[in-house]
C-alpha cells in the first residue's frame, strides 16, 4: 500500500454493507482508484456474502469476476476471489472460463496461462487455488509437476483442488503426490485421493489402491475394488472373488463390475487365459450364488462395453442350470441396437442350449415385433440349439478374440445380416 493511502478513511464503506449497499460497493471495487478502497470493499463483499438478495447474486458476482480480471494488485485479487466464493463457493470453474477468454484482457501483463503460473507461486492462497484448478484444463504435459507439487500446498483448500485436478489431468506422474493422501487424518481428503487415482486409472495408480481394497472401509474400499479391474491381471482376482462374497450389497457390486472390466482390461495374449479363468472361478464359487450379481449388472448398466462383456459371461456361468430370468435377459439383447453386445447375447443363449431357451424365444417372439436384425439372430440362436450338431458347430462358427471386443464371438456366418 503506497504511505498516502495509510490515512484513507473506509468507514464509509461499511456503511454500504451494513445498509447492503452491495452494487456500490461493488462499483468501488471496480472503479475507485484507491487501493485500500478496493480492498476493504472486497473484504466487506465477502463478510456480507450472505445478505446478498438472490437477484442480485448473479449481477455482484459478474462484478467480482470484472474484478479479478482487471484488478492490478494481487492482495485486492485475492480478497475478490474471496468474496466470490463466499458468494458461490462453486464459482471457480466460471472465473477459471472468464480468465481464460481470448477476447478480455489477462489480469497483469503476462498472457493465459503464464499467469496462473505465476500465481502457483503467490502469497496469497486464493490466487494459488484459482491456477491449480486453471491449469487443470490445459493439454500441456509441463504443467503436470506443479499440479503433482501443489498436493502438498500449506493451505488445504489448494492441495483438496490440486489432488481433483491430477485426477482430471490423468497422468501417472501425480501418483505418488496423490497417493500420499491416502492415510490422511481427514476422510475428505482420503476419498479425494481414491478418486483421483481412480480416475488416473495406470497400473501404479491402482496398485496405490490395493492395500484401501483390502483393509478399506465404506466407500474407501468400494473405490478401491471398483478400481482394480483396471489392472487387467489375474492377480486381483482372489481379492475379487472374497469381495463378491460379502455381505454388503455395495462391496459385492463394485466387484462384479471390477471383475467384467478385468475381463476386459486383459492384454491380447492374455485375454482368453484370463476369462477362461473368471469363468472357471465363478462357476466353481464357494459360498455365494454369483449370478444375480452380473445379472443386475447386465441389466443396469448404460456401457455397452460391460453389457457385451457381462452378456458373455453370463453364458459361461449360467449354462449349467439354465435360470429363466438370465435367458429372458439374454432374449431382450437381441434387439439391443448395439449390435455386438446383441450378436455376443445370441452366441451365449447358444451355449445355454437348453429347451428353456427356446420355450422363452418363442414366448418373447409372440409378444414382441422384432426387426430383421433381431429376427435373424432369434433364427440363430433356434437353429442352433435345435440342430443336433449345435455345439460342434458354434465351435465352428465362433472366433474367439478379444474380450474387449465381443462382437467378434458371433457366428460368422451371421454376419451376413
Amino acid at each position: 500500500m503506497a504511505n498516502e493511502e495509510t490515512d484513507v478513511d473506509t468507514d464509509f464503506l461499511f456503511s454500504l454493507a451494513f445498509n447492503e449497499q452491495f452494487d456500490q460497493l461493488a462499483r468501488h471495487l471496480l472503479q475507485n482508484t484507491t487501493h485500500a478502497v478496493r480492498e476493504r470493499a472486497a473484504e466487506l463483499l465477502a463478510e456480507y456474502s450472505g445478505s446478498i438478495a438472490d437477484e442480485r447474486v448473479d449481477r455482484i458476482k459478474s462484478a467480482l469476476i470484472t474484478s479479478v480480471q482487471q484488478e492490478p494488485a494481487d492482495d485486492v485479487r485475492a480478497w475478490t476471489i474471496a468474496a466470490l466464493r463466499e458468494l458461490d463457493p462453486s464459482v471457480l470453474d466460471d472465473l477459471v472460463t472468464a480468465l481464460a477468454d481470448p477476447k478480455t484482457a489477462t489480469p497483469g501483463d503476462a498472457p493465459h496461462p503464464t499467469f496462473l503460473l505465476q500465481w502457483l507461486d503467490s502469497d496469497h492462497p486464493e490466487l494459488r487455488l484459482v491456477a491449480v484448478v486453471g491449469l487443470a484444463d490445459l493439454d500441456n504435459p509441463r504443467v503436470v509437476p506443479k499440479l503433482a507439487t501443489a498436493c502438498a500446498d500449506p493451505d488445504p483448500r489448494v492441495q483438496r483442488r490440486a489432488i481433483e485436478a491430477c485426477g482430471r489431468v490423468g497422468d501417472d506422474r501425480c501418483v505418488r503426490a496423490v497417493a500420499r493422501h491416502l492415510t490422511s487424518d481427514d476422510e475428505a481428503f482420503q476419498h479425494a485421493a481414491a478418486h483421483a487415482l481412480q480416475q488416473i486409472g495406470t497400473d501404479r495408480a491402482i496398485r496405490a489402491l490395493l492395500p484401501l481394497a483390502k483393509r478399506g472401509e465404506g466407500e474407501l474400499r468400494r473405490t478401491a475394488i471398483r478400481s482394480l479391474g483396471g489392472l487387467g491381471s489375474l492377480n486381483v482376482l482372489g481379492m475379487l472373488l472374497r469381495a463378491l462374497d460379502e455381505a454388503e450389497p455395495a462391496i459385492r457390486a463394485a466387484a462384479t463390475r471390477s471383475i467384467i472390466e478385468l475381463v476386459a482390461a486383459a492384454s491380447g495374449e492374455q485375454s482368453h487365459t484370463v476369462r477362461e479363468t473368471v469363468a472357471k472361478q465363478l462357476n466353481t464359487f464357494p459360498e455365494r450364488d454369483v449370478v444375480p450379481e452380473f445379472l443386475t449388472l447386465f441389466t443396469d448398466t448404460d456401457h455397452p462395453e460391460v453389457r457385451r462383456n457381462t452378456a458373455w459371461l453370463l453364458g459361461r456361468i449360467a449354462d449349467d442350470d439354465p435360470r429363466q430370468d438370465v435367458v429372458r435377459a439374454l432374449i431382450r439383447e437381441l434387439t439391443d441396437a448395439d449390435k455386438q453386445a446383441a450378436q455376443v447375447a445370441a452366441s451365449s443363449l447358444v451355449r445355454i442350449n437348453d429347451p428353456t431357451v427356446i420355450e422363452e424365444l418363442e414366448k418373447y417372439l409372440r409378444a414382441n415385433d422384432l426387426d430383421s436384425n433381431a429376427l435373424s439372430r432369434a433364427d440363430f440362436v433356434r437353429t442352433q440349439i435345435t440342430d443336433s450338431e449345435a455345439e460342434q458347430r458354434l465351435k465352428d462358427a465362433v472366433e474367439f478374440t478379444k474380450v474387449s471386443d465381443p462382437g467378434d464371438y458371433t457366428r460368422k456366418k451371421a454376419n451376413s445380416e
